[in-house]
């Protein structure tokens, strides 16, 4: 074999076994994801994935699913089933989930959902000024998605003291996004459950026009 195809040979054989490892890779992080199961159920099965020390799925799909459960296990109110979970188990959720919405956003830096969830385990770290600048960052890189808005709407109302007047203020723009769409029902059961929050936002809803207004305060009276 001549010099020249015996490097050729050695260099399809190095990059074939680069892809087939990419590819375990993948299988892998993509098969943890599809194993959590769906919604809170999800739970149990990511802190036991948070101490095996699982990467981030390449597919947005995957990527999305194991977000979304940081997101569930980043609420204030603890869930139900991470109540059965270790104290040492429930601190490494914040940690793990910064990590991997840094590799979210590292990978795609226009990934407001990825940017809103690292912003939840920073400001559940303590770290505020970080979380503000993730905040803003969603936030210009989707400002009108409702979903992504919901969950930027929610962290800033409860931590409304601790943070900017220019980051209450995209809790005000997510609150116009929601109540304008089919998440309206997020901010009217804010309204009814956060008495703050019902003080602050009555300028803010009364600029708006009035079958907005008649639509909100229909959404309200659901929640009574």
């Amino acid at each position: 074999m001549k010099p020249l195809q015996e490097l050729l040979l050695w260099s399809l054989l190095a990059a074939s076994v680069c892809v087939f490892g990419l590819g375990i890779f993948a299988s892998r992080s993509e098969a943890i994801a599809s194993a959590m199961g769906s919604g809170s159920t999800r739970l149990p099965q990511f802190v036991q994935a948070i101490a095996d020390e699982i990467e981030l799925p390449l597919s947005v799909e995957g990527r999305r699913v194991v977000l979304d459960t940081c997101e569930m296990g980043l609420q204030p109110s603890l869930p139900l089933l991470l109540r059965f979970a270790t104290d040492e188990q429930r601190q490494m959720i914040a940690p793990f989930c910064a990590d991997l919405a840094k590799l979210a956003v590292d990978a795609s830096s226009a990934d407001s959902y990825a940017w809103a969830i690292l912003a939840m385990a920073q400001m559940r770290s303590g770290n505020i000024a970080s979380a503000e600048r993730s905040l803003i960052r969603s936030s210009l890189t989707a400002p009108t998605e409702a979903w992504i808005a919901r969950t930027r709407f929610n962290l800033i109302q409860d931590h409304y003291d601790q943070l900017s007047h220019n980051v209450r203020g995209l809790g005000d723009a997510d609150a116009l996004v929601l109540i304008d769409g089919r998440l309206g029902n997020v901010v009217a059961r804010r309204y009814v459950a956060d008495a703050g929050f019902r003080q602050r936002s009555e300028a803010l809803l009364e600029s708006q026009p009035e079958p907005v207004q008649r639509r909100f305060l229909s959404l309200v009276r659901q929640q009574i």
